[in-house]
């Protein structure tokens, strides 16, 4: 019985360190994936191309604002 219950140990110990891997992998993605995003737009600011609507702005502030108001 003891044998049995050191192999389920093992097994979910095995399975915690993969899904570690997996989010450890995924955060890096992200991080890769918002680094090109950046370059992408700064690229775009650089040759004067990147426009923003004044209304999103707007917009993105007052849902902000409602939602950190006190």
């Amino acid at each position: 019985m003891d044998e049995k219950k050191r192999e389920e140990s093992y097994e979910k110990e095995k399975i915690k360190k993969q899904e570690g891997e997996s989010e450890k992998n995924d955060i890096k993605e992200d991080s890769r994936l918002r680094r090109a995003k950046v370059e992408r737009i700064k690229k775009l600011i650089e040759r004067g191309e990147y426009n923003i609507s004044p209304e999103e702005i707007a917009e993105k502030m007052l849902e902000f604002f409602k939602k950190h108001r006190h």
